[in-house]
């Protein structure tokens, strides 16, 4: 696409981002963002990044506007971007609501399955002027995708993912957490609870009983730490007959290419458990 032409792309918020021609200088404000936008081959067209983006390492050396809650606005004003990409989950409306006022182009990435995950590929693909690359990017992933499919079945084992712990929070329905686990063949013992992450009570985690527990690195636990917070949990099939381990956050809750490889890291996991 020619740099003369204007483009237009519908972020997931449902606005239409209008630019010029193709982002040149970009600040991301979500590592996830910062993620795919070097998987696509556009690195040199990140002005900054947060302190939170650190892969690959050669975004460490990009400049930093803060943090992902309150990041500097007068920073990101000073890198003079013509692009500003901002995720749901981990950035604030107010931050999105100043840099709106500040008339910068802002794209909101939401992405709620694996499926959005793509297409935000795509999406990001075409406002950095490289669709070419994003294509070849999804495919790839999509082969991978399609290669570890497994469905759920009656009597599959039950995974529950701990994102939190004060309050207990699991993935539940409707988040790509939930459809990865789906598809390795496993059922999600956190379904059924109120919203897309749940927060549980300790007994409900009990009569849950799931078959594997797995925890995020993030909450830097070990799996006698947990054990520690909630004694009563020995007596769960995972810590009986099944597994409890920490898994990598940015392999699991970061929304971009490495995604898939928490699926293929998910995928070895329930098939170890159904090999015993």
């Amino acid at each position: 696409m020619p740099e003369t032409e204007g483009l237009s792309m519908r972020d997931d918020l449902g606005r239409v981002v209008r630019l010029h021609g193709p982002a040149k200088r970009v600040v991301s404000l979500a590592p996830s963002i910062t993620e795919i936008v070097c998987a696509l081959g556009c690195d040199s067209a990140l002005a900054g990044v947060t302190n939170f983006c650190d892969f690959p390492p050669s975004v460490l050396r990009k400049p930093k506007v803060g943090d992902l809650v309150n990041p500097s606005l007068e920073a990101i004003l000073a890198l003079r971007p013509d692009l500003v990409l901002i995720s749901v989950e981990g950035n604030s409306r107010e931050t999105f609501s100043r840099l709106v006022e500040m008339k910068l182009p802002v794209f909101v990435s939401s992405p709620r399955t694996m499926d959005d995950v793509l297409s935000s590929m795509t999406d990001l693909g075409v406002l950095l002027g490289c669709p070419a690359s994003a294509q070849r990017l999804t495919d790839s992933l999509s082969r991978v995708r399609a290669a570890l499919l497994r469905s759920s079945r009656p009597g599959a084992p039950s995974v529950l993912m701990l994102i939190a712990t004060e309050p207990l929070i699991v993935a539940g329905r409707d988040t790509f957490l939930d459809e990865m686990i789906r598809h390795s063949g496993a059922r999600n013992a956190g379904d059924g609870g109120r919203g897309r992450y749940p927060a549980l009570n300790r007994e409900e985690v009990l009569r849950r009983n799931p078959d594997v527990l797995l925890y995020s690195s993030d909450l830097r636990l070990t799996r006698d730490a947990l054990l520690r917070l909630f004694p009563e949990w020995r007596r769960l099939s995972a810590f009986t007959r099944g597994r409890c381990e920490e898994v990598d956050a940015n392999l699991y809750l970061r929304p971009g290419p490495r995604l898939f490889r928490g699926l293929t890291s998910l995928r070895h996991i329930v098939d170890g458990l159904n090999t015993r």
